[in-house]
Order: structure tokens, then sequence, then C-alpha cells
């Protein structure tokens, strides 16, 4: 890292370090650089580890236009502000018009995720969130994933919750343990996994098809969307199957995280049951 670059972060990092004594805003929870030359350097050399860039929306953008280029080759969410605060610090910071906000773990392109669960020893599950805006609910859904052995997360780039120090601490240490992908259409996404051999199963309150009625057995891919808005209706036309817990009691909806984990647990459960009958009935 270049000289300046590196002072530039190291002061950025000091200041966030009294930040998070003093007490941090909740949007800006996580890790924060700021400056154009510290933000350009990540952007070059570990872009992964960027989930979120802040604009001032009355700075020059012909100085901040390689940000925006290289956020928009890497898929990271570019937001703009009135103004830009560093939380924690009293002094006036000169944060050059940008902000960038570090994931705790860094997000793999889809051609990436791909690649890895390409050498999984059996038919891989992958999980896509669709509008799960809350971190609470991505940290507990990231937790049931790693429980479940899903091989990978794709999450879009504009709807859903950012992979904040919230998100990590409700994981509760499993967002180490899985590959987290993040996609600028979940859409286009969804249709790529489907010329890979995935089957798409989109979980929808409504639908007619009981999760214990469904064969997971081939490579899957579960969708879940938010508890008040579901799956947005592009991304619910793509997938193979809508699929619906049956529900007991008089209520007719759970938290997304509660329904990931009933899903994702009994796809684990129907495949070690037909892995049993096979060897039951075999030669």
């Amino acid at each position: 890292m270049a000289g300046p670059a590196k002072s530039a972060l190291k002061a950025g990092q000091k200041t966030l370090k009294k930040s998070r004594i003093q007490g941090c805003h909740e949007e800006f929870s996580t890790d924060i650089i700021w400056g154009i030359h510290p933000i350009l350097e990540l952007l070059r050399s570990r872009p992964g580890h960027i989930s979120e860039i802040t604009i001032q929306e009355s700075r020059s953008k012909a100085r901040l236009h390689e940000i925006m280029e290289l956020a928009k080759k890497y898929n990271i969410k570019v937001r703009f502000s009135r103004q830009l605060k560093i939380p924690g610090s009293a002094a006036k910071v000169n944060h050059q018009g940008v902000l960038a906000r570090v994931a705790p773990c860094p997000a793999v392109s889809l051609e990436k995720l791909l690649e890895i669960v390409g050498k999984s020893a059996g038919p891989p599950i992958l999980l896509a969130l669709d509008n799960i805006m809350d971190p609470h609910n991505l940290g507990a859904i990231i937790r049931s994933a790693a429980a479940a052995g899903v091989s990978g997360i794709i999450l879009p780039k504009d709807r859903s919750a950012p992979l904040t120090a919230t998100a990590a601490k409700i994981s509760a240490g499993a967002l180490s343990l899985v590959t987290i992908c993040r996609v600028t259409n979940l859409t286009s996404a969804v249709k790529s996994l489907q010329k890979e051999g995935f089957w798409i199963f989109g979980a929808d309150g409504s639908a007619d098809r009981s999760i214990y009625e469904t064969d997971f057995s081939e490579p899957a891919c579960l969708v879940i969307g938010s508890e008040g808005k579901g799956i947005r209706p592009l991304v619910k036309k793509q997938c193979d199957f809508l699929i619906s817990i049956p529900m007991q009691g008089a209520l007719d909806s759970l938290n997304a995280s509660v329904a990931a984990g009933i899903i994702l647990f009994e796809i684990v459960r129907s495949r070690a049951a037909s892995k049993l009958t096979t060897t039951d009935h075999g030669p």
C-alpha cells in the first residue's frame, strides 16, 4: 500500500477504535475507512472486503469517478448522503466525501461460488436471500445455514441487510464458515444456477406444495424472502418450485430466519433418509 494511503488508512482505523469505545450508531456498526486514496487502495487490492460505499452528494463526481467505476465492477453498493459523519470522532475529519464499510468477511462472485461448490462431495445446497433487510435476521439465517451445511449464501447488492458487526455477532461465528456471494441481479443469478443444474425452491407461505412432499435430492438453491414482502415477483417466477411449511396453529407465517432453518434441515433430513433407504435396499 502506498505511503499516503497507508497513513490515511491507519488514521481512519485509529479513529474507528475510539468510536467503538464511545459507542457508535448502528448504521456504522462495523469497520469504516474514509478518504479517496485508502478506499481506492482497498478496492484495487481486496474489493471483496468492502460491503458498501457512501459518497457525499455535494462532492465532485469527477474526483470520485474511479471509486464509483470500481464499485460497479465489483458489485459493491454505492449510496449517496447529504452529510458524512465519522461516529465517535469529536474532531473534524477530512473524509474527502467518501466512506467505505468493510465487511466482517469478504464476498465472492457467483462464478467463484460455482467453482467452490463444484468441488462438493454430494449435491450442494445454496441459499439465496431476497429482501432480508434486518441484520439480526441475516445473522440468524447465516447461523442456521452453516449448521445445515449450506455451501454458499447469495445476497443481492441492493436488497439485503449489510454484513455488519451486528450480523456477524448474531451468527455467533458462523459467518466465517459460509461462503458469501453478492450479485447485482438475483433473478439473473438464479437463471445461471439453473443452467448449472440447480433446482430452485422458493419459500412461499401460500404454496400448495409442502416441504415434506418435495424431492430435494438434486443440487438445490432455496430462496427465502422477508416475512413482510416475501420473494419479489420476478425472482418467484424464476423458481422451479414454490414450497411451504404446513402450519398447524392459528398463525399463518413464520419469521424468515425460522422458516429458513426449518426448510434447510428438512432438506438435510430428507437426503439422509434417502441415503438410508438406498442402503437398506442395496445389494
